[in-house]
């Protein structure tokens, strides 16, 4: 028996898919044949998965077709992206998944092979608060940015964004986490601090440790 524990999961997500017949999990057990890395694991934790899942639900009933592709920035191994272009609930011509980290991008493209055969999946390593959006071509649709609580300044980071472009936006109140330097004490701290033109959805999520609030809108 193999100690190996990419070949466990392999083994365990490749039945799973199976059983399933889910292809999001078999594409991550394809990954872990090739060999992930050893945080993939928390990438696709519960608390993980089910922010996303949160983020594709609200989606689909509040903007299900965004005009242009679709930024995920701070997009870490492209889990999301691959849950977006699964669900066929929304209409997205193409995800371009962005994260400053370099070593994310060959394994967002592993992940998202099938969409990157398709024209559909891009990765891109980049730090998002140099970015200009207004520059990109095609223009994007949507921008998603599921880590504000990152951000040095969020308040300024959304004013460098063009006027009205679609926006979700997510952060928690999880102050005792070192890295976390925006975090917001309450869904409405979280619209003053972001201070969108338009609020078509707002939410709150309470987990264990923490608060996630979620807004989809328009700068």
């Amino acid at each position: 028996m193999s100690t190996d524990p990419n070949e466990a999961f392999h083994d365990l997500l490749r039945g799973m898919a199976a059983l399933s017949g889910h292809r999001i999990v078999a594409d991550v057990a394809r990954l872990y044949g090739k060999g992930a890395p050893p945080d993939l694991s928390i990438a696709c934790n519960h608390k993980q998965i089910a922010s996303k899942q949160w983020l594709v639900e609200e989606l689909a009933e509040t903007f299900p077709k965004p005009d242009g592709p679709v930024w995920v920035l701070g997009a870490w191994y492209g889990v999301l992206g691959a849950m977006l272009l699964e669900d066929a609930r929304l209409a997205i011509s193409e995800v371009v998944s962005l994260d400053i980290d370099p070593g994310c991008a060959p394994v967002a493209l592993t992940l998202n092979h099938r969409h990157v055969a398709t024209g559909r999946f891009r990765a891109v390593t980049a730090d998002m608060m140099t970015v200009d959006f207004a520059a990109q071509v095609p223009a994007p649709g949507l921008v998603i940015n599921t880590s504000c609580e990152h951000l040095d300044d969020v308040p300024g980071w959304v004013a460098t964004l063009p006027k009205g472009l679609p926006l979700v936006l997510q952060s928690n109140d999880y102050v005792r986490e070192p890295d976390h330097r925006s975090c917001v004490p309450s869904l409405d701290a979280f619209r003053e601090q972001a201070g969108l033109g338009e609020v078509w959805f707002a939410g709150a999520r309470p987990t264990k440790n923490y608060t996630r609030f979620m807004m989809i809108g328009r700068r």
